[in-house]
């Protein structure tokens, strides 16, 4: 029987079409923890495992996370079965005969090629049945087609693939028949060639400004995270966008990017063949792809998609000078003096949570930091700006009638709650107990001004500092924990730290007036800074 099991196994693999002698030419098909043969055929992949010894990585540097579970040449699909031209350019429907191993695949897709500009082209795929999540971000709409554009597409009918090369070069900039499309309700896989194995971008990460891939394999995390910077370590900022250089011998060297319009928990995945892969857990695929040609390009035309940087006023160019622990305004008077005294360059003032009341936002500690207003006056007389911190969670524990900004948010109904729920969720922050204004709401814009104005109106601030707005928490969930729907327990968790989607932040299924915190985490800070720019 034994013999039998292992040819069967043997004529399994091959009969899937496995034999790829080339590892780094492999995509994993078990990117969880816990691989193991059972698993992956179960999943109708291909098992092979290499010789990577788990206490010893420096064995190989190519074979380090050379998925021992991957996808069958053969492996099911999409194919295209209808494709009509439009004003923008072309709309696909792509079917796919049977599901896989994700729970609720969607096997019919509608596929968007929508030629931008000469130098931008936008794919976008989707339900065609039912509406998904999509990211709330104002990009420019686009009816008509452009005429004349730096690249070329073209399509694979089954397969569905879509290969996008540069006109001038015939490099290709972007290549999906590299692996299967996964299309599921929580799990969005799809992968591409990459055009050389040295990437700029895909922040916020602690990594080399220069990523290079030639002898590695690199997974990186998007979920934001307040947690000091650490290598493999999902950190504050979410930017799926990178910039890719193109080499060609005896050619100048070209640039394109892309950028990846989704902001559900996700991992990249970069591997030495070279090539990029996927992995979200909502939304659509919406991926732009600029041609550059050069890096000064790439940038402007994706700014040209999400908005140009704010212009910074002008005296935030300065020096500032910035700790937590002064503890009383007289060390701050004397930093202040000693800075004088020194004649050393100092234009900005800041101040941390030891000089709010009890940790409260919206106040200052007026037994310890007495006389703070006239200090900041003093300093402005100066040509000096102070600038004060304020941290996302309102304390919700003051005796009613005491806290302006917890009092008046509840009466407004602008914090974010519970599933299924009109009670605001509990997480904890300095304070202790604490609430969190959801920014997607209009009338929490309307309240954040108004509670900002009135402590201006006691401290002149000239900036804030917000903080903690990935959003922290300093328990996990909330006060009463979390649910155990698909949202806080999806099917497929991508690796970041914590292991859980709630570690150190909300649980994913409170609710914002967009949509639920697991479609909305990743932009948490945008829309916090979106209405303090107001």
């Amino acid at each position: 029987m034994k013999w039998i099991a292992i040819l069967l196994f043997i004529w399994s693999t091959s009969a899937q079409q496995c034999d790829q002698p080339v590892t780094a030419a492999r995509f994993d098909c078990y990117p969880e923890p816990f691989v193991s043969q059972e698993k992956c055929l179960a999943r109708n992949c291909c098992w092979k495992p290499t010789n990577q010894f788990p206490n010893n990585r420096s064995k190989n540097s190519l074979e380090i996370d050379v998925p021992w579970c991957y996808y069958p040449r053969d492996f099911p699909t999409y194919q295209i079965k209808t494709n009509e031209s439009t004003a923008f350019g072309q709309r696909l429907t792509i079917v796919k005969q049977q599901s896989t191993y994700m729970p609720n695949e969607i096997l019919n897709l509608t596929v968007d090629l929508i030629y931008e500009t000469a130098q931008r082209f936008r794919l976008r795929i989707y339900d065609s049945t039912k509406k998904r999540y999509e990211v709330p971000l104002e990009v420019p709409v686009i009816e008509k087609k452009v005429n004349i554009t730096d690249y070329e597409v073209s399509l694979s009918q089954e397969p569905f693939a879509i290969l996008v090369k540069r006109k001038s070069t015939g490099m290709t900039i972007f290549d999906t028949s590299v692996a299967p499309l996964i299309y599921a309700d929580q799990f969005i896989k799809f992968s591409s060639y990459l055009s050389s194995p040295f990437l700029y971008g895909l922040g916020e990460h602690q990594q080399s400004l220069l990523i290079d891939v030639t002898n590695q394999w690199n997974k990186l995390t998007f979920w934001t995270r307040d947690t000091p910077p650490a290598q493999h370590v999902n950190l504050y900022g979410v930017h799926p966008f990178y910039i890719n250089v193109e080499m060609k011998t005896n050619m100048l060297t070209n640039f394109h990017g892309q950028f990846f319009l989704n902001s559900n928990a996700m991992d990249i995945d970069l591997q030495p063949l070279p090539a990029i892969s996927y992995t979200t857990i909502g939304g659509i695929i919406d991926l732009y792809l600029f041609t550059g040609p050069t890096a000064q390009d790439v940038i402007q035309q994706y700014w040209d998609v999400i908005g140009k940087p704010t212009m910074p006023p002008y005296w935030s160019l300065g020096f500032h000078l910035c700790r937590y622990g002064y503890n009383n305004i007289n060390n701050l008077r004397a930093v202040i003096q000693r800075m004088h005294d020194a004649e050393f360059p100092y234009d900005v003032q800041w101040t941390d949570i030891d000089a709010m009341s009890s940790n409260l936002d919206f106040t200052y500690d007026q037994t310890n930091f007495n006389g703070l207003p006239d200090l900041v006056h003093s300093l402005q007389s100066e040509g000096k700006h102070y600038v004060n911190i304020i941290d996302c969670g309102i304390s919700s524990t003051q005796p009613s009638g005491t806290y302006l900004p917890y009092d008046d948010g509840l009466k407004r109904g602008i914090f974010i709650t519970k599933f299924n729920s009109t009670e605001p969720i509990i997480g904890q922050v300095w304070p202790g107990l604490t609430v969190f204004p959801d920014f997607t709401n209009a009338s929490t814009v309307e309240w954040w001004t108004n509670i900002a104005a009135t402590f201006h109106d006691t401290i002149p601030f000239d900036g804030i500092w917000i903080d903690m707005n990935e959003p922290s928490n300093l328990i996990d969930g909330s006060h009463d924990g979390c649910t155990n729907n698909s949202l806080d327990r999806p099917p497929f968790v991508p690796h970041v730290l914590g292991d859980t989607l709630s570690a150190k932040t909300l649980c994913p299924s409170a609710q914002h007036a967009l949509s639920s915190h697991y479609n909305l985490h990743n932009m948490y800070g945008y829309f916090e800074a979106k209405a303090t720019n107001l």
